[in-house]
């Protein structure tokens, strides 16, 4: 009976490292991404990442913020992971533990931008940021470039900004062609560096007006996926 019973406390034993171990492991390899917005159009670069990921080993476990659920944005991206034929864990849930290794959030919504730099943990974006800030996760952000006014524009490149400083990888998607006129260079404050994309086109007259109050122009090298280098 002793004997029986010692086998039956390694066996449990054996059983409880296991259960720590497989999490443990599976956590190595788990990259968590949390998906917000509704802009279809960021769709595509956010695929090719995730297909990246996918294709050097990382286990993919998903969610996705209440304006992308509520949206055609979440359905597409199932569908397109689907097509290429890769499996992805899907959860909309908070963060409740540590099992990843990663946080990675695509295309970034300016509103999540907003509140992850000033600090407002009230949506499902800025709390997964800021447990894994918390847990001293890796962060990988990739930035959208909606078409907005350029002294918006300016402040949302100061929140991004803010996210480097947290010690988040923030990098900028690849845009089209976008124009600065002397209206917009009047709208930024004096003084203060003013940081464009590499299509961005900036008339004559919006030049002298910069340099007139001394605003230097700092040019993107924006990348499209981190994990494609």
């Amino acid at each position: 009976m002793a004997d029986r019973g010692n086998r039956l406390t390694s066996r449990e034993r054996l059983s409880d490292f296991l259960d720590a171990l497989i999490p443990a492991l599976l956590a190595r390899r788990t990259i968590q991404v949390v998906i917000s917005g509704e802009d279809l159009s960021t769709l595509t670069t956010t695929l090719t990442c995730l297909t990246a990921l996918h294709r050097s080993g990382y286990l993919l476990r998903l969610a996705f913020s209440h304006s992308a659920c509520h949206s055609s944005l979440q359905a597409a991206c199932l569908d397109g992971l689907a097509v290429r034929q890769i499996h992805a864990l899907c959860d909309n849930a908070g963060p409740e533990s540590d099992t990843y290794c990663q946080l990675y959030l695509p295309a970034l919504s300016t509103n999540s931008l907003s509140k992850i730099a000033l600090g407002i943990g009230d949506n499902l974006v800025s709390r997964w940021a800021f447990h894994a800030l918390s847990q001293q996760k890796p962060i990988v952000v990739t930035l959208t470039h909606p078409v907005l006014p350029a002294a918006l524009q300016a402040r949302l490149a100061e929140y991004a900004a803010t996210l480097t400083t947290y010690g988040i990888t923030v990098i900028g998607q690849e845009k089209t062609a976008k124009l600065i006129t002397l209206s917009d260079a009047r709208q930024l404050p004096a003084g203060e560096p003013v940081h464009i994309g590499r299509h961005t086109l900036v008339t004559p007259a919006a030049r002298d007006e910069f340099r007139t109050r001394g605003i230097e122009l700092i040019a993107s090298r924006g990348e499209i996926c981190i994990w494609q280098k």
